[in-house]
């Protein structure tokens, strides 16, 4: 009897290896899509750990200089936004990178990583834009003390708050109004408690995020056209 295409039972038989010319994964797969964000947590806490050793002098300068404040806008805007993403005040900041591999790794699975980006590029400079336009109308004003024109003004938060507001897109539709809400009232709440223009810069970049949410919903929603 032939024994072509009968199943692989018996004493002394074992089933084929059929995942042998598969690639092996090297992270299981709660964490697939996440290469992105380890990236770019590891760079960010390789800097801190740098950062920290240094004397404190000199650790104060090096965050000075990749602040974005007024002064360091007018004079190297480019530099200073593409660092400040890079760099945190202290180590204890190090902690965001936890919320932030989590949220930028679902983001990049269900909505992609181009989107990703965007979402985490519109927070950081966007916000980081309009909050300095408003300090330098205050400081010209007189609202707002000069010495903030140089103050420190690094970290990862306004990147991670716009990932945030992307985040709505890919979650159940059931929830998504409960976390939007959710999320925009307790920004509201952290300005009233803490009138900083750093908070308010976490709402705009939270706010950004939610307008590329809703056109990721939006396409996803939108009939896709019949192949020839």
């Amino acid at each position: 009897m032939s024994t072509v295409g009968a199943p692989w039972t018996g004493p002394g038989l074992t089933p084929p290896d059929r995942s042998a010319g598969a690639p092996r994964r090297w992270w299981p797969g709660w964490a697939r899509g996440g290469g992105l964000a380890l990236a770019y947590a590891a760079l960010v806490l390789l800097v801190a750990i740098v950062l920290a050793v240094l004397p404190e002098d000199v650790h104060q300068r090096a965050v000075l200089s990749a602040s974005t404040n007024i002064e360091n806008l007018r004079h190297a805007p480019a530099a200073v936004l593409l660092l400040s993403a890079f760099v945190v005040r202290d180590f204890a900041e190090v902690l965001l990178l936890l919320p932030l591999v989590v949220v930028m790794t679902v983001c990049s699975r269900r909505i992609g990583r181009l989107s990703t980006v965007v979402a985490a590029l519109f927070g950081h400079v966007g916000a980081t834009l309009v909050v300095a336009t408003f300090v330098a109308a205050g400081v010209r004003r007189g609202f707002v003390p000069h010495s903030v024109t140089t103050a420190p003004d690094v970290g990862v938060s306004y990147a991670l708050a716009g990932m945030a507001g992307l985040l709505a897109a890919a979650l159940p539709r059931r929830w998504r109004w409960a976390y939007v809400v959710g999320g925009l009232v307790a920004l509201v709440v952290l300005i009233s408690v803490d009138t900083d223009f750093t908070n308010a810069g976490h709402l705009l970049a939270f706010a950004t995020g939610l307008g590329l949410a809703a056109v990721a919903v939006q396409a996803r929603r939108s009939p896709s056209t019949p192949s020839p």
